[in-house]
């Protein structure tokens, strides 16, 4: 089976998440979680839209600590803009979440790791969302030996999940969200 690249897929979820940043008042509600591991460091950043209002929250800190911080100055959306903008992006699958070498436990050199976790209530529209897993990279190379390492986790065809899945119709009652862990030290 094909390995599905998602890099027009996480374009297409920036500009929804910039819609709902832009444009809160279009709609009933949002939540927009995303996080990244990049390096070893972590970047939150929470967006959540009530009554017509943008509640915005920002975190950074290190992942083999507790040391996470609120980001004053915004690091995090700077970081995750910019993930958003790499050349090659693909999405694991839920097989990854039950791997030995879990994407969330451990840390990646090589690739930024990304969480994007949306629900939005669009006016006239039913609730929809999507959670989805995604490996980033800066070039082909690593992209390429990433694939040969991890293909048998990643999302082939555009295969649902359950865990990990593409846009949907939600239910009003927010399902367990999954988050970015502390890495043991």
């Amino acid at each position: 089976m094909a390995i599905t690249s998602y890099t027009q897929y996480l374009r297409d979820l920036k500009r929804i998440i910039d819609g709902i940043r832009n444009k809160p008042f279009k709609f009933d509600g949002a939540d927009v979680q995303v996080s990244l591991c990049k390096n070893g460091f972590g970047y939150r950043c929470r967006n959540r839209v009530e009554n017509g209002q943008l509640f915005s929250e920002h975190d950074i800190g290190p992942l083999n600590g507790h040391g996470w911080q609120p980001d004053h100055e915004q690091l995090a959306r700077a970081e995750i803009d910019e993930f958003f903008e790499l050349p090659e992006v693909f999405a694991y699958s839920d097989r990854a979440l039950h791997a030995d070498k879990n994407p969330l436990s451990v840390a990646h050199w090589d690739a930024t790791i990304g969480i994007v976790e949306i629900e939005v209530r669009e006016r006239l529209l039913p609730p929809r969302g999507q959670r989805m897993l995604f490996a980033g990279f800066t070039d082909l190379i690593h992209a390429e030996f990433f694939l040969a390492v991890e293909r048998d986790l990643l999302v082939q065809n555009h295969q649902p999940g359950t865990d990990l899945y593409e846009w949907r119709e939600t239910l009003q009652n927010k399902t367990t969200s999954l988050s970015m862990p502390v890495l043991a030290e």
